[in-house]
This record gives structure tokens, sequence and C-alpha cells, in this order.
């Protein structure tokens, strides 16, 4: 008689092809941050007029074009009621910028708000859905009466600056923080704000690669995985031997650290061949982890990507395009136990980023007859348990 998985391993193999054990796991690790030095949060609080505000838009001095964040999403009758509570002296949240390097600001929480009263200023929409004050229903800025267009020109609002002192991993925190159960962003949408340069120019343009959006879909391309992916690619190839848990602090750092040294020819070259080589030899699949019946979900499991990309990038790539049947060998090896368990919690576990890395490379160099020379830095026997 057919044994049947226990309650346990059916949950696993769901959260695996889910990608939700995954996603679980870099959730967790966004806090506490283990920071070595100076680990310092350094704010100075600004209390703007309305008109100040507008004018250190329109100056450039604050920016609201920052690629993180949401586009303009308020209509405008949400943006007349915030224009409306101004007018009554109503409390409005403390907007939260980050000071960057040429001394300007970005803003991290408050697009919508500081975008409305830019428009309003500047006479682009009336006020509609007026509730109490009657008498402004319909009109633009400069139709109001003198005295409304100086109270609310004159309104202050409270903006809390991150300034440049503060040290980078605790920035990157903020801004996860404040963007907690609003509209939560991605942690790689985290880092292209907080570690902006050519490095994260280019792996945003590497980011585009046909092939790698057609495996990743739609849905990643707007949430910024392929970038992610590019990253954490170029992070495990340089510094696979140094990898210590948290991934998401791991990464933060490779991607500060080279933030201003952009990808060169010979990295985009190499990552566009492996990812190539991974269709070419192992199929559309090749990052891809079936549920329990066997089903692939068109979704691109990133510690599968990671493990299987390394290999790619330490071995004979001409000599994979010769081999025959490789075609089922990632999905073969993904009927190892061992390997499932990998994909499954704590992925970002040392033991397991580099068993998932061994078990691949062992299966590449077993079947298709090439040498993976990671195996030198993960080992080519399984470690003791």
């Amino acid at each position: 008689m057919k044994e049947s998985p226990s309650p346990h391993a059916e949950t696993v193999v769901n959260e695996i092809a889910e990608g939700l054990a995954y996603d679980e796991q870099e959730k967790t690790e966004s806090a506490p941050l283990d920071l070595e030095g100076d680990r310092k949060l350094v704010t100075q609080p600004y209390d703007y007029s309305i008109r100040q505000l507008v004018d250190e838009i329109e100056r450039g001095g604050i920016r609201l074009d920052v690629t993180y964040q949401r586009q303009y999403v308020w209509d405008d009758g949400k943006a007349s009621r915030l224009i409306e509570s101004l007018l009554l002296n109503v409390p409005i949240p403390v907007v939260y910028i980050a000071e960057d390097d040429d001394f300007s600001f970005e803003v991290i929480d408050g697009l919508q708000r500081l975008t409305t009263l830019k428009r309003f200023l500047a006479d682009e929409f009336p006020l509609t859905g007026i509730t109490v004050l009657k008498e402004i229903k319909g009109k633009k800025y400069n139709e109001l009466s003198p005295r409304d267009q100086r109270r609310l020109a004159n309104r202050t609002i409270r903006c809390i600056a991150i300034t440049m002192d503060s040290h980078p991993d605790i920035k990157f925190d903020v801004f996860e923080r404040l963007n907690t159960n609003v509209a939560v962003l991605t942690a790689q949408e985290i880092r292209n704000c907080v570690y902006r340069g050519p490095f994260n120019d280019s792996i945003k343009e590497l980011g585009d690669y046909d092939q790698l959006n057609h495996l990743v879909g739609s849905s990643g391309r707007r949430r910024m995985v392929p970038a992610e992916l590019v990253l954490r690619f170029f992070a495990l190839k340089d510094q696979l031997n140094d990898y210590r848990p948290p991934l998401s602090q791991f990464i933060n750092k490779y991607m500060r650290d080279r933030r201003r040294l952009a990808l060169t020819e010979d990295e985009i070259a190499l990552f566009k061949d492996c990812v190539n080589t991974a269709v070419d030899t192992f199929g559309e699949r090749a990052f891809q982890v079936p549920d329990r019946n066997g089903i692939t979900h068109n979704t691109v499991h990133k510690a599968l990507f990671d493990a299987v990309m390394i290999c790619l990038a330490s071995t004979n790539r001409e000599s994979l395009a010769k081999a025959k049947g490789a075609g089922g060998l990632i999905q073969n090896a993904l009927k190892d136990t061992g390997l499932r368990d990998t994909l499954g919690r704590a992925t970002a576990d040392r033991k397991r980023v580099f068993e998932r890395i061994r078990i691949i490379g062992l299966a590449m160099e077993q079947s298709l007859e090439v040498r993976v020379d990671v195996l030198d830095v993960v080992g080519r026997e399984a470690p003791m348990a």
C-alpha cells in the first residue's frame, strides 16, 4: 500500500511550489538587523508651510519622481478631501523624506499628499465631493478667496528627514517599516531607492533582459523581481564563501559596497549566458518547483534560481550545450527529498544554501560529465548531520 505523505510534508511541498516559504524567510530577515559598528538613525524635523513645500518640489529640493514609489493614484475627490481637511485645520500625518548625496530629499512616505498639494496650487483640478465647506466646491486654487488661499498656503506640515548620517542598513529598515500595511514595497523596491547609483542602474537594465523577463512573467516584472535575481546572482557568485544569513542583509551589504561600480560587459555577458544555458539545457522549467501533484506553476523559485545559476557560472557551458538528455535534470533532482528540504523553510540558512548548490552541482557532474568548480567551495561530500 502506498504510504501517504504526512500533513507536514504536504504543507512544505505547497509552500515550496507557491514560493511562500522563501518569501516568509525574507520577511523575517528584515528585523532585527545585526550590524557591526555604529548603527544609528539620524533624523531632522522640518515644519514646512504648504507654499514652501510646493516651492521645494518645483525647484527639485524635494523629489516626487522616485522610481520605487507608486505612481500618483488619488482621484480628484480624494485629493479634494485633503484640501478641505487642511482648510478645516484637521491634523495631517507626518511626511517622511530622506536626504540624498546632493542634499536634496526624496519622499519615503507622503507622495500622494505632496503631489496633491502641488497639483492644486497649480490649478490642475477643481474641488469636488466637498462635504463641509460648501462655498469652495468646484473651485480651483486661484478661484478661492484670498483669505482661503493664505490659510492653505500657510498651513504647516511636519516633515521628518532621514539624514545622510544614518547607517545605510538602518535607513533600509526604516523604508521597510514605513511601508508596512500600506502599499507594501518589496525588499528590492526599497534597495532601488536606498542604494541608488551606477550598480543599481545596471542591475535594473540587465533585469530587462528578454529571456529573464519571459521566465519571471508580468507580475514579477512589476515588483522588480528580475533586478533582485540579478543582484542575488552576483552577490552569491562573488562572495559565496563569505555568505552568512540573513540573506537580505548579505545582499544589502553587497549592493551598498558596490553602488558606484556598474556591472562590467563581461559580467553582463556571463549572466545572460547562464540564463540562456539554463533554458536551452534544462528547459523553461529550470527554475520552477512542482507542487505535490507534479504541476509546475509559472513562477521562478528564487532559491532554486540561485543554485542553478551559481553552478552554471562555474562550469563549461559550451560542453553543456552539447550534452544529451539534460532536459529533465533539474526536475529529477527535485525528486530528491534532500533538495526539497533545502527549498522549504529557512532557505537562507548557510548549510541549506550550500546543500542546494552541492546537490545540483553533483547532478550536473554525474549526469553531464562536466566539472562544476563551485563544488570546491560548498564541498562534494554531504556534511555530517
